[in-house]
């Protein structure tokens, strides 16, 4: 067992941070980006706010996103083998791959070409879940 530590205390402070951004958007706000049109084109490489998703879709992923930085928090305090544990190590894992795989949207999905998306990605979306996951991972050594 161990001790919560500065590494699930940045990573779930994160992931809260990404769980309210989510939230606020579910409400209809643009922020950070001053119109619809331009969340879509910058988070999701959409053409125009019509592309955005639901509210529910984005609670949902606020929930999720809450649920995780519990995980993260009570991950390191539990011992190793318990389905806490093995549920931050998934939740690293799934970060880890999103980060990963993120470099290969642009040539998966060709709509996403040309829009502000592509180089947040590349730049911000894909390092920060390949930094959370490897900060997920480290709080649980």
């Amino acid at each position: 067992m161990g001790i919560l530590n500065g590494w699930s205390i940045t990573a779930a402070l994160t992931l809260t941070s990404i769980a309210a951004l989510h939230a606020a958007w579910a409400t209809g706000t643009p922020w950070p980006a001053r119109s619809a049109a331009q969340l879509s084109a910058s988070v999701i490489g959409g053409q125009s706010a019509r592309d955005l998703p639901p509210p529910s879709a984005c609670l949902t992923v606020t929930a999720t996103l809450l649920v995780a930085t519990a995980l993260v928090l009570a991950a390191p305090t539990t011992p190793t083998g318990s389905l806490i544990r093995t549920g931050a190590q998934v939740v690293a894992g799934v970060l880890v791959l999103r980060g990963a795989a993120g470099y290969a949207l642009p040539t998966l999905v060709p709509s996403m070409r040309g829009t502000p998306f592509v180089p947040l990605n590349a730049w911000l979306y894909s390092p920060l879940c390949l930094l959370l996951g490897a900060t997920i991972l480290l709080s649980l050594r």
